[in-house]
């Protein structure tokens, strides 16, 4: 039974800007997606979930689920010292660049150490 593809958008600094990486087992690909353009939004529709890498270094992993009430939504999950902690990102019109990058901050700041 074949591996399902695993989809990460991270932060590239040589390009300078965010990259989508889809990995099938051996064979990696960047399809040419920019984030929040009409493309972007019709692949989230596409995929369960992916890795999210910010480009100051926070990450998560974001999860398509769909709930009771009805209606799809993304939610960012991290693990911290043992624990999973949960972030709601939004329905999928608000899986924007800029929101992952608010989650991702807020998801780093709670996994830091208290000073």
């Amino acid at each position: 039974m074949h591996k399902p593809a695993s989809h990460r958008v991270y932060w590239n600094e040589h390009m300078g800007r965010y990259r989508i990486e889809v990995i099938w087992g051996r064979i990696t690909s960047w399809p040419g997606i920019i984030p929040d353009t009409g493309e972007w939004f019709w692949w989230l529709q596409q995929i369960p979930s992916f890795h999210f890498q910010a480009r100051d270094g926070g990450h998560f992993t974001a999860r398509k689920e769909t709930r009771k009430r009805g209606g799809v939504y993304w939610i960012a999950y991290r693990h911290s010292g043992g624990q999973l902690i949960k972030k709601y990102i939004g329905p999928p019109a608000n899986v924007t660049i800029a929101r992952l990058e608010e989650i991702a901050d807020k998801l780093e700041r709670k996994t830091r150490p208290e000073a």
